[in-house]
């Protein structure tokens, strides 16, 4: 009596699996061709990229779009798998010979815990990389500065090097909607490293290429030629309005990566719900694909090869999981709207869905 459950559970994950790689062949088939055309596309605008650079983006860009569509694939695959099971008539064998709806969906869903947990823990790092690299690439064949905004736990940075002298820019924090840096620190020296001169002021003016110190002091190696300006212009060589989108992308920040991170921009005075946002997302990430395999079951056990009405049951499960998708997306707008907390925007769809799932799988029970 024992070993025949375990049979059932065994059978019922293998079948979902197929279901689930399959659909994962044919989607990852499909945005790597979709992905492959837009690639095309922005390459064709820049001078000495071709075929090789779209290929290569690609493929950088493809895990990232993969883990995106992964609630999808899950809901596909389980559909597909058990809309065949229905069709064969295997899941009114397994329900005369005992078996509850509980036990029919404990193994796609242990299959999507499994799923979801390695996703967050080890693909999710493994695509956020590639997400960064395909950013950098797409920098680097459009000519793009490398200067860069890094983020320490001491303040803001930023490195600048033009053709006689690199400067390096401290501050302690950075106001995006006020435009201005605070407590700025700029050194500046020759290419070969020779120290040239240092400029401290109090806050610093953000405007299209250029710092703008404000009752800026100025000291040499020497100490001479000290003096102390009303408005000290620091050239640089990129628009410093776009300093938020030099951050790193949420996306191209693994889970590991996504809290610390958040901490330092917090720190520096920066907007963080972005990352936030994606922080939660991706911890709530195998409770969605809970939320599918249950909505795909809730479904799929309803149908019947028999009384028809198949394809009308597959149409509205995949209907709810879209809806889903909906709400993840309208849940993450009002977050960013800030009207609501970040973790409740995150967690809320997917635990709603559950329930919606749950109440569907009760009435499948017990009528």
């Amino acid at each position: 009596m024992i070993g025949r459950p375990l049979q059932y559970f065994i059978y019922l994950t293998r079948r979902t699996l197929v279901g689930v790689v399959s659909l994962f062949a044919v989607i990852w088939l499909l945005v790597v061709s979709i992905d492959l055309i837009e690639a095309m596309r922005e390459v064709g605008k820049i001078d000495g990229a071709g075929m090789g650079t779209a290929v290569q983006m690609t493929l950088y860009r493809t895990p990232q779009l993969i883990l995106t569509l992964s609630p999808f694939v899950l809901l596909f695959g389980t559909l597909w798998a058990f809309g065949q099971m229905a069709k064969s008539s295997e899941v009114a064998v397994m329900r005369g010979a005992g078996l509850s709806v509980w036990r029919l969906v404990a193994a796609p869903v242990t299959l999507a815990i499994g799923i979801g947990i390695l996703t967050v823990t080890t693909f999710d790092p493994i695509a956020a990389n590639m997400a960064g690299r395909a950013q950098t690439l797409k920098n680097e064949i459009r000519g793009k500065e490398t200067n860069m905004l890094e983020e320490f736990r001491d303040g803001v940075w930023l490195r600048q090097v033009n053709a006689n002298s690199a400067a390096l820019i401290h501050a302690d924090r950075y106001n995006p909607d006020e435009g201005r840096l605070y407590n700025v620190i700029v050194w500046r020296r020759t290419l070969e490293g020779v120290f040239i001169e240092r400029w401290d002021a109090d806050t610093a003016r953000v405007e299209p290429t250029l710092f703008v110190l404000e009752d800026a002091k100025r000291t040499t190696l020497h100490g001479e030629n000290e003096i102390v300006r009303e408005a000290e212009p620091v050239d640089v060589n990129i628009d410093l309005r776009a300093l938020k989108e030099d951050v790193a992308k949420p996306a191209s920040l693994s889970v590991w990566q996504l809290a610390t991170f958040t901490k330092v921009m917090s720190s520096a005075g920066m907007r963080t719900i972005e990352y936030e946002l994606r922080f939660h997302d991706l911890w709530s990430l195998p409770m969605k694909l809970v939320a599918m395999v249950l909505i795909a079951c809730a479904f799929a056990l309803g149908m019947n090869a028999r009384a028809g009405g198949t394809a009308g049951l597959m149409g509205l499960g995949i209907a709810a999981g879209f809806a889903l998708f909906i709400v993840a997306e309208l849940s993450a707008a009002i977050a960013q709207a800030q009207i609501v907390p970040v973790g409740l925007a995150a967690w809320a769809p997917g635990l709603f869905a559950i329930l919606f799932a749950t109440t569907l799988l009760l009435y499948r029970e017990d009528g």
